[in-house]
């Protein structure tokens, strides 16, 4: 259930221009490490923008 759910993190990716539902390309990859660090990247497709973040565990989830 929703409630069991841990937020590890959020970021925004700012710049988009407007566009119609269904319109926006974003490109988002997963990748976790052998040290089991969490990189998560978005990237819109139409202008480049890119956002990233790192999410480790070190606050002993």
């Amino acid at each position: 259930m929703t409630r069991d759910n841990n937020l590890l993190g959020k970021f925004d990716l700012t710049g988009i221009p407007p566009a119609p539902r269904g319109v926006p390309q974003i490109e988002v990859t997963f990748d976790i490490d052998a040290n089991g660090i969490l990189n998560v990247s978005a990237v819109d497709k139409s202008t480049g923008k890119e956002n990233k973040i790192t999410i480790t565990n070190d606050k002993g989830r």
